[in-house]
């Protein structure tokens, strides 16, 4: 029994890579640039919810601020990139390092805000963030920067940076399932359940919350950049826009706030419906509907789509609700 019980947990791991195997080989069947495109935004949206989550699902401190990191990666690839030719790869992992320093600057101090006092700043940052890109000619104004033209031909130009995103997406997933299981991760889940009790038991709560605040911050550093070389293009309004915001908490909370598995759950159903909205009903209206999903959900379904199977057959819920205090 025992050696038919670890045989099984080992197919489950096997099997549980399948969908990844299945991503890596879909640009070999699927050629279609449209699909291509929704893929790439699921992935950053993964990437984005994913990191969030660390933070905000895991340690219960709900952030608006995210944002900013993702409009520094993208406007890191693109300085270097004009200025001094740096190439590509190289300007994500910059803009990673970037954003995580800024994290650790912010963080250090803002993370000793709690519940909306900590959301209220964060949205601040990002706020400010914006303003400060689009007053500064050295960051474009306005206007923004154009980043360089894609070398590759328009058959072949999205595969590459579909693999970049997915790349990333992946290592930040895995990232936080092993950050998970470590007494890192269970410091982070005890603060979110009750951090007075946690300082009580030793545990580190200022580190913890800055380490987090560090670690979600550099991927999304990373896949902004990618997002502007595959956009060829920056500037403060979309790359700072309220709405990546707003649809990184809807994902969050419809995937299931502290969870792994939850981001790329609700990052895959909210792009896709964002995608058949637009074309169904238009975009403004589009915005309407999430709105009330978001409303909705977080009332009637606060555990996220992986709570239902909890509470159709019983056992223990998986997701978590948003903080109170």
């Amino acid at each position: 029994m025992k050696f038919d019980r670890e045989f099984l947990l080992r197919q489950g791991k096997l099997f549980s890579f399948l969908p990844l195997f299945a991503l890596i080989l879909f640009p070999v069947f699927v050629r279609d640039r449209y699909l291509l495109h929704v893929m790439i935004v699921i992935f950053v949206y993964v990437t984005l919810v994913g990191s969030w989550n660390l933070p905000g699902g895991y340690a219960g401190y709900i952030s608006f601020g995210h944002v900013l990191f993702f409009g520094v990666g993208g406007y890191c690839t693109a300085m270097l990139m004009n200025t001094w030719g740096v190439p590509a790869t190289v300007t994500y992992l910059v803009g990673g390092i970037v954003s995580a320093l800024i994290a650790l600057i912010f963080g250090y101090v803002s993370l000793r805000l709690r519940g909306p006092y900590f959301a209220i700043a964060t949205l601040a940052l990002a706020t400010i963030g914006r303003y400060l890109f689009l007053n500064f000619e050295v960051f474009g104004g306005a206007e923004g920067l154009l980043l360089p033209v894609s070398p590759w031909t328009p058959e072949w130009e999205k595969i590459p940076y579909y693999y970049f995103a997915l790349a990333i997406a992946t290592i930040t997933t895995l990232t936080v399932h092993l950050i998970t299981k470590t007494r890192f991760g269970l410091g982070l889940m005890a603060i979110r359940e009750n951090e007075e009790k946690a300082e009580g038991l030793g545990i580190d709560t200022t580190r913890h919350k800055v380490l987090a605040f560090i670690v979600s911050a550099f991927f999304p550093g990373m896949i902004g950049g990618v997002f502007a070389s595959y956009l060829e293009y920056v500037n403060p309004d979309s790359s700072f826009s309220i709405l990546y915001s707003a649809n990184i908490l809807l994902m969050a909370i419809i995937g299931g706030l502290g969870t792994v598995t939850g981001p790329i759950l609700g990052a895959t159903i909210i792009v896709v419906a964002s995608e058949v909205l637009s074309f169904t009903i238009g975009h403004q209206v589009r915005l309407v509907v999430l709105g009330f999903v978001l409303v909705t959900s977080a009332i009637y379904l606060p555990g996220g789509l992986l709570s239902l199977k909890e509470r159709t057959f019983g056992g223990e819920q998986k997701g978590v609700v948003l903080r109170e205090d």
